[in-house]
């Protein structure tokens, strides 16, 4: 059958507009029925419709196999899902770099695609579901601060605890540091000192280090203490779901590279100006106020 050009094209779908059958549209112009479907249906959209041929050359795809191998490289080696591995291909700390090999930055993948490369290496999945929890949200920055201690953690013999709050507006990483005992009242009220801005209200659990000597802290800055409910994390929702990031993407990741703690304030720093957040849709710097 001869290859049509773009004018007799045009001149088949407008015929076929006017009125004329398909079939006997395609028989007219020496084509198949095939053929005369198609281009109508490329000229569907009046006004951006092209008779032209689409290029035959493939276009080149983002998934290199140096992308392929970084996908399976931060999934072998710091075991994350498809967010953070997105999240890592766009921006990742140097120190957290210098562990993969290879590894490119500045790539943009939906979940979707990185979850095919995993799939393809049998690498996706997971041993069991997590119940999402529901979460309230402040309306402004500094209205509420949630405050929890992770630990004790195990590296090296030696056990760690580390404090971390969060602002319950942006999910900025306010407080994010290790001792090698549980902090008390005195240690945790020292860091939140040292913070420029104060909240309107803080939100902790029951424990130890949040007794009376707490309370008269909070009574002294002018700030109002909420405590969760017993056996009800949700609560205290967005501290917990930080710790848990925190946990997955740096404090686990130790125990294969121990020399990563003293790189705590490189990682909150990673985390409040560069890692997006999709509970928030953005980077937390970007929702709070830079006076830190």
């Amino acid at each position: 059958m001869p290859r049509l050009n773009t004018d007799q094209r045009r001149q088949m779908v407008k015929v076929i507009r006017q009125g004329m059958a398909k079939k006997d549209a395609a028989e007219a112009f020496g084509v198949g029925r095939q053929t005369a479907w198609k281009w109508c249906k490329r000229a569907k959209h009046r006004g951006r419709e092209s008779f032209r041929d689409l290029p035959r050359k493939p276009r080149k795809g983002k998934i290199t196999k140096k992308v392929e191998a970084s996908i399976v490289a931060l999934r072998t080696t710091f075991g994350w899902g498809t967010a953070r591995i997105r999240q890592a291909l766009i921006n990742l700390p140097g120190f957290m770099r210098r562990k993969l090999k290879p590894h490119v930055q500045g790539i943009r993948l939906s979940r979707t695609a990185i979850n095919g490369v995993l799939n393809r290496f049998g690498l996706n999945g997971y041993g069991r579901e997590e119940k999402a929890w529901k979460f309230f949200r402040a309306k402004k920055p500094d209205e509420l601060w949630q405050l929890d201690v992770k630990g004790p953690f195990w590296l090296q013999g030696r056990k760690y605890w580390f404090p971390v709050c969060v602002d319950d507006f942006s999910r900025y990483l306010l407080v994010c540091e290790q001792f090698d005992h549980e902090p008390t009242t005195d240690e945790l009220t020292g860091l939140l000192e040292e913070l420029r801005r104060k909240p309107g209200k803080i939100l902790t659990d029951r424990g130890a280090q949040f007794k009376e000597r707490w309370k008269r802290w909070c009574r002294e800055k002018g700030i109002e203490p909420l405590f969760a409910h017993p056996y009800y994390p949700q609560d205290k929702g967005k501290v917990e779901r930080t710790i848990r990031n925190v946990a997955e993407e740096f404090v686990n990741l130790l125990r294969k590279f121990p020399e990563w703690l003293a790189r705590i304030s490189e990682y909150r720093r990673w985390y409040n100006c560069h890692r997006f957040h999709r509970g928030i849709d953005t980077q937390p710097a970007k929702l709070y106020p830079a006076l830190i």
